[in-house]
């Protein structure tokens, strides 16, 4: 036998789960092998102290205990979805959106490129500001559904505007 076949089989041999055939295969490998032997040696000593191992026995009110602790817990608030904090957030979105569209169809007070890179920055700029206020706001006790709504709504607005202004960008200057 190979020492892995051996490894593989050590602990149905310590089990004793072995047919007679494989047993005695298993013992001449190990009496001409010293590493599958001190395998040998540490699983059984392993299975020793886990025999040897003291009970443990729970105390018979360990559950009216546990269920005590958890209701005497405050509960979480819920997040509750009111239509006024949707309504203000799809507000806000909205406008920031039109600001967008706005701002793109001015007239440049400067060149193209440099307008257009610094509206991609600034919105860029504005993106991971939301982000942060939602950060802010998940971690506060005080957040609901709509707010957060929101949130995604602007940060996808202000993303979507972003790679509008960069692909326009690369479209318009890469000639």
């Amino acid at each position: 036998m190979r020492c892995l076949d051996v490894q593989l089989e050590l602990q149905a041999y310590v089990d004793r789960d072995l047919s007679p055939e494989r047993t005695a295969l298993l013992k001449r490998h190990l009496a001409d092998c010293g590493g599958c032997r001190a395998k040998l040696l540490r699983l059984q000593a392993v299975v020793t102290a886990i025999e040897t191992w003291p009970v443990v026995i729970e105390p018979p009110d360990i559950t009216a205990r546990v269920m005590a602790q958890v209701r005497s817990r405050p509960a979480m608030p819920a997040f509750r979805l009111r239509w006024s904090d949707f309504a203000i957030s799809l507000a806000g979105a909205g406008l920031v959106f039109i600001a967008v569209l706005a701002w793109r169809y001015l007239p440049p007070p400067t060149p193209d490129y440099l307008r257009h890179s610094q509206m991609a920055l600034w919105l860029e700029m504005l993106r991971l500001e939301t982000l942060l206020t939602m950060r802010r706001l998940i971690m506060s006790s005080a957040t609901t559904w709509g707010l957060l709504l929101g949130g995604v709504v602007l940060t996808t607005v202000l993303a979507i505007a972003a790679w509008n202004l960069t692909a326009w960008e690369r479209d318009a200057f890469s000639t």
